[in-house]
C-alpha cells in the first residue's frame, strides 16, 4: 500500500459487520444429514453404470439368422442374461462349443412362462437340438436365441418385436 492511503474493508465484511456476524447464526449441519447426502451421492454414482445396458443390435446381427444343431451341455440361468451352451459338431466331426444368449430369468418366466427345467427339456438324454440365433457380429461362436426346436418337433420361439404378445 502507498503511504498516505487508507485501507478500507467492505462494510459487510468488517468485524461486527452483518455478514461476519450472521455466519454464526447457522447451526452446524447434523452428522446424519451429511451421511445421508453422501449415501445418496454414492448410490447415484454407482447406479448409473447398472442402468446403462447394451443394445442387442450392437452385439448381434438382427438381420441374419443362423441355424445351429448341437447337444445342450449346460445352462447358466443367471442375470443379466441366460446362457445356454451346446456342443456342435462340424463337417469333419470336430466338436466345438457354441454359446447362446437370451433374456434374463425374470423375463423368461414372466413373458414366456419358461423355467430352466422347461427350457432344458430332457437334458439328461443329451439329445440334439436345433437353435436359430442372430449371430454375434464379431464372428465368435455366440448367438442371440430366437427359436429352439426339440427332437420331438415342439419348439419355443422367442421374439421381442414391437406389438407381439411376447413384447408386452
Amino acid at each position: 500500500m502507498r503511504p498516505g492511503r487508507k485501507f478500507t474493508v467492505a462494510p459487510g465484511l468488517a468485524p461486527g459487520g452483518p455478514l461476519l456476524d450472521n455466519l454464526g447464526a447457522y447451526p452446524e449441519m447434523p452428522m446424519k444429514t451429511i451421511f445421508a447426502a453422501l449415501v445418496a451421492c454414492f448410490v447415484t454414482v454407482f447406479a448409473l453404470p447398472a442402468a446403462a445396458h447394451h443394445s442387442l443390435t450392437a452385439e448381434f446381427d438382427p438381420n441374419s439368422t443362423v441355424t445351429v444343431k448341437g447337444v445342450m451341455t449346460s445352462i447358466e440361468w443367471i442375470n443379466p442374461h441366460i446362457y445356454i451352451y451346446f456342443d456342435v459338431a462340424d463337417k469333419d466331426g470336430k466338436t466345438s462349443q457354441y454359446a447362446v444368449e437370451t433374456f434374463p430369468p425374470n423375463h423368461m418366466r414372466s413373458r414366456y412362462g419358461l423355467t430352466k427345467q422347461v427350457l432344458s427339456g430332457d437334458f439328461d438324454k443329451k439329445q440334439t437340438l436345433v437353435v436359430e440365433v442372430n449371430p454375434a457380429k464379431n464372428g465368435k461362436p455366440l448367438g442371440w436365441l430366437t427359436k429352439i426346436t426339440y427332437p420331438d418337433g415342439h419348439f419355443i420361439k422367442l421374439t421381442a418385436e414391437p406389438g407381439s404378445p411376447e413384447a408386452r
